[in-house]
């Protein structure tokens, strides 16, 4: 894959990250209302397409291109994947 189609799809992540944290506080802000569930869900199919997105990227690049995506967003992905993992650990013990 070529340099500028690596940013383009790190830049799509990037994007589809914002959406999923922005889905994940509205969940959070939502919670204890009938709408909790609704925006519960539409943020955990976000999540999930992310990180889809993201393991789908890795798996199409070479050794240096992997490294660098994992250098510009790998935290993002992780933090994405510990916001909900928290968020489902506090319906739990609710």
């Amino acid at each position: 894959m070529n340099d500028l189609d690596v940013k383009k799809r790190t830049e799509e992540l990037t994007d589809s990250f914002m959406e999923a944290r922005e889905l994940m506080q509205d969940a959070r802000e939502s919670m204890n209302t009938v709408y909790f569930s609704e925006d519960m869900q539409e943020a955990a199919e976000a999540v999930s397409q992310t990180i889809q997105m993201y393991e789908k990227l890795l798996n199409e690049l070479d050794e240096n291109q992997k490294k660098d995506v994992v250098r510009t967003i790998g935290l993002k992905m992780a933090e994405l994947k510990a916001q909900q993992a928290a968020m489902e650990e506090e319906l739990k013990s609710d």
